[in-house]
């Protein structure tokens, strides 16, 4: 652990994984002792392994999260890597927390830029407890309904993600499918929107969206019963 001036902070613990698509897959990991609130994977942006995942894998823990981040490019370009692919990479990091204890519904899973695309690939794939995008890229519509419950959040100035064609989507998911879904977009800013700025949209972006997230998580992901709570089941 690196203690901060006030802060404890959890250093992630780095290691390697074989992927689907036969090369190493890089994963950090922060667990939890006692009875976690839930377990969610997080999927970085390409490179974001190092630089992005502590800082959000620790805003995890102090909501009670167990986490998993990943960089699925760190297995070869995400970006033409086919979507079964990314879908059984995936898979390998939820069986890496089945073997922890963790039940599909004891599962969030968060994504950021092509790690958001991915994401909504997920909740058409799997029934987990929640999943969100977070300013995904290259988003594609899936051709099912969804079996996880869906939070996109998108910046209304991403020049990839029109906002007229991110309400479609939303619209077309919250008919389509039997889990809830909701899209947020935010005004006056980019794909960018999720990063620490001195801007005031920017910054007012950054702080809804996250507590957005983790609300949708405590709303959604089911928690662990407490080994009290086992007893009485008996």
């Amino acid at each position: 652990m690196e203690v901060e001036v006030g802060v404890l902070r959890i250093e992630p613990e780095l290691s390697e994984i074989e992927s689907s698509r036969g090369a190493a897959l890089r994963v950090a990991e922060i667990k939890l002792g006692g009875v976690p609130r839930g377990a969610v994977v997080v999927l970085c942006e390409a490179g974001g392994l190092e630089h992005d995942a502590p800082e959000v894998l620790n805003r995890l823990a102090e909501h009670g999260y167990e986490s998993l981040a990943a960089d699925l490019s760190s297995a070869g370009p995400a970006v033409t890597a086919r979507d079964d692919e990314l879908l059984r990479d995936v898979a390998i990091l939820l069986g890496r927390l089945a073997g922890r204890g963790w039940s599909p519904e004891q599962i969030g899973l968060v994504g950021y830029g092509l790690g958001g695309r991915v994401a909504l690939l997920v909740a058409a794939e799997f029934e987990l407890g929640a999943a969100v995008s977070v300013a995904p890229a290259g988003l594609r519509t899936p051709a099912g309904p969804l079996g996880t419950p869906w939070l996109g959040l998108f910046g209304d100035l991403d020049e990839n993600l029109p906002a007229q064609a991110v309400r479609r989507l939303g619209e077309k998911l919250d008919s389509g499918s039997p889990v809830h879904t909701e899209v947020v977009g935010y005004p006056g800013v980019g794909e960018g929107f999720h990063r620490a700025s001195p801007e005031v949209l920017a910054h007012a972006a950054e702080f809804e969206s996250w507590q957005r997230t983790v609300e949708w998580l405590n709303l959604r992901v089911a928690p662990r019963p407490s080994p009290s709570t086992e007893t009485w089941r008996v």
